[in-house]
Formats: C-alpha cells, structure tokens, sequence
C-alpha cells in the first residue's frame, strides 16, 4: 500500500504514523477533513475508515508525558469553587459552538455537585483557576465494580503548554485509583490533537468494541467528543473492560 503524504481535500501533509482515513479506492483524508465530509468519500461516495498506522500495533506511552510541573496544583472542587469553575465550564461549552451562558454553566455544576452526580477537579496556578476535569460515576456490571467517565476536561487557553492538562489526567488517575475504580474510560474527537496527551500518559485506544449513539432530542446539541481542552463521552454496551486498555496504566 502506498500511504498518501497529504490530505486529498485540504492538501494538509499526512506522515504515516498519524491519524488518517481513506476508502477503498485509497482517497485520503485528514481528520478534520474525515468529520467535515461526514465519514464518506466525496469522489467515489464509498465509507472512509481509519487507516493503519506504521510501526507497533500498541505503541509506548510517549516521552511527552513528564511530571507536571510545581507551579500546577489539582485539588478536588466543591461548591464553594463555583465562582471559580463555572467561567471555565461555560468557555469549554463554548469551544463546542454553544451559547454562552454563565448562569446556565452554574446551576448545573452547582446541581451536579449538590447531587453528588459528579466530581470536578481544578487546576490552578497561583491563585488563579485555569483548567477543571469533570467525571461522571458509572457501574460496571460484569466486573461489578464502580467506573468513571472523563467527560470534560478543559484548559484556558492561556494556561496551554503549561502541563495543566497533563496535571489534571494524573491527579483524576490517582484519585480514581484511591478510590478503587475498576477503570476510566473517555472518547474524543477523531481530530483533537489531546490524543498525543492521552496516549502519553498511558491511556490507549480500544479496538475491541464500537461505540454507538441515539438521539433523543434532535434540537439538542449532539453528543460532545471529549479531550483536553474539550469533552469526553462514554459508550454504552457495557463490555467487561477489566484491564481494558481504556482505562490508564
């Protein structure tokens, strides 16, 4: 197979072990591109699949995965963070192309945690709150045990490259694992570039079940495509994932 160097629609260059998809005729897309055409072909209208990375089938977590830096701390929020939190839940609603709605934002991190439906961490630098990961408990009926999703991690924009991001997946890793969850689970867009930063800190793509979505409500934003500095959704199904490669290390 001879792998095509660059994107057949927006010329975007392709390096063999990154992300692409093609159809059976070969035509290739990068993944944005793979999303903006809805999965098929515009030439040959045939189904567009992921293609084969080059080298090992489970690559190694990556080098870029180094201890988060001092000036970062995560700390478990409650509902005297709201203030704080709820700017950063509304500006990630809003990296999704939602409305801004601060007060919106806050009467459901305030519900969720009055509820006890979720648990937010916050990172924060200083004094100042730059990124939160938000996780929603879930059971597992064939290991019978307690799991979380991941659905939302978030990093201000000024506080990128900053290792908050990679502060907030380490800090969720040892507060699940304190709580003996039996693994964590996310998805995420097949375009966000997070998956350098998941894939980094151990977490790996799972290639043994699909995961299938049903709206219920139309007018509603769809289902959102989780990562860093974006959202994570979980599948249903409920396959036995213990010691799945969903869940990190």
């Amino acid at each position: 197979m001879d792998y095509r160097r660059e994107c057949g629609r927006c010329r975007a260059p392709l390096a063999d072990e990154e992300s692409a998809y093609f159809c059976s005729r070969e035509c290739t897309f990068c993944p944005r591109c793979y999303r903006q055409l809805r999965f098929v072909c515009p030439n040959c209208s045939g189904e567009l699949v992921r293609r084969p990375r080059t080298g090992p089938s489970v690559p190694a977590p990556r080098s870029l995965a180094r201890a988060p830096p001092d000036s970062v701390s995560v700390r478990r929020a409650g509902p005297g963070d709201l203030a704080a939190v709820a700017p950063l839940f509304d500006a990630y609603r809003q990296f999704y192309e939602q409305p801004s709605d601060i007060g919106a934002s806050t009467r459901f991190l305030s519900e969720r945690l009055a509820r006890d439906e979720s648990v937010v961490f916050v990172a924060e630098e200083g004094q100042r709150a730059v990124g939160f990961v938000q996780m929603y408990p879930l059971f597992t009926s064939v290991s019978l045990g307690r799991v979380y999703v991941l659905n939302d991690l978030f990093v201000a924009p000024e506080a990128r490259r900053h290792g908050v991001g990679a502060a907030l997946l380490a800090y969720a890793r040892r507060w699940a694992e304190a709580e003996k969850t039996h693994y964590l689970t996310l998805t995420t867009a097949v375009d966000n570039p997070a998956q350098r930063l998941y894939e980094a800190w151990a977490w790996q793509l799972d290639r043994e079940f699909l995961y299938y979505e049903l709206l219920l409500s139309p007018g509603l934003a769809r289902p959102e495509p989780g990562g860093a500095g974006d959202p994570a959704t979980s599948g249903g199904g409920e396959p036995d994932r213990t010691g799945s490669s969903r869940a990190p290390g």
